[in-house]
């Protein structure tokens, strides 16, 4: 089952100064559905959709470029110091790398 996707309505301001100025809620809900991806082993899942009244942004986390998301991440909260989140983090690239060697081991075995 897919996660819902969080819908952000901004109504007639820019979509691009707002994007700028929330990068803290952008990135602590891309960690989330990250988290959602990894741990129900989805391909991909629409994460974040940024609304105005002309536009629309869809931030969509990819199987295989989740953790490049991660990474970007992680340097935004290391830059502003949130470690909680980078601990997070951590935590999944962790988890990435564990599924990723227990999936070569199964092929290995299998083969």
């Amino acid at each position: 089952m897919q996660p819902i996707i969080l819908h952000i309505d901004i109504n007639n301001d820019s979509l691009i100064d707002w994007l700028r100025n929330n990068k803290f809620i952008i990135h602590s809900e891309l960690i989330r559905y990250s988290e959602k991806l990894i741990k129900n082993n989805l391909d991909e899942v629409q994460a974040v959709i940024v609304s105005s009244l002309s536009e629309n942004v869809v931030f969509v986390i990819k199987k295989e470029d989740v953790k490049i998301t991660l990474e970007k991440a992680m340097e935004y909260f290391l830059s502003i110091e949130e470690y909680e989140q980078c601990s997070i983090i951590k935590n999944l690239l962790i988890l990435i790398e564990n599924n990723k060697q227990n999936n070569e081991y199964r092929l290995t075995k299998t083969h």
